[in-house]
């Protein structure tokens, strides 16, 4: 009696390289993305108030420290400074004051000079859309 050797045939599995690839390159630009969202906020003393917990699209982060100083993503800023990134915004936005809006943080100790300097420069451009962070109790 003869035996026949059975024939194991080899499919070609699927490769998953190119998706592990993939699966990384989100990891990694997830990770980039959450840190550059950090580097927007200073680390302020917010004053504790009921305020809403929603985050809504924003188009600038400004912080004013305790110092009075104006912070825009770790950078310290003069008034014009800000009022020139306003324009930048104002022109990727076609130039529509409604679009554009300018979410300030400030320190709960620091004077009113600044903030109020801010709104007005905000005010003269046309930004009407200005939010002002709190801290929400739990």
């Amino acid at each position: 009696m003869k035996l026949s050797k059975k024939r194991v045939r080899h499919t070609k599995g699927m490769d998953i390289t190119p998706m592990i690839d993939i699966v990384f390159l989100l990891l990694i630009f997830f990770i980039t993305v959450s840190q550059v969202s950090e580097t927007n906020r200073e680390k302020l003393e917010l004053p504790n108030l009921k305020g809403a917990k929603d985050q809504k699209k924003t188009s600038l982060v400004v912080n004013i420290n305790k110092a009075g100083e104006i912070v825009v993503a770790g950078n310290p800023l003069q008034l014009a400074d800000v009022a020139f990134l306003v324009s930048n915004e104002l022109q990727s936005n076609g130039g529509d004051p409604s679009l554009v809006t300018v979410v300030v943080r400030i320190d709960q100790n620091a004077t009113c000079e600044t903030p109020n300097a801010l709104v007005k420069q905000l005010a003269s451009q046309g930004i009407s859309k200005v939010r002002l962070a709190v801290q929400v109790p739990n």
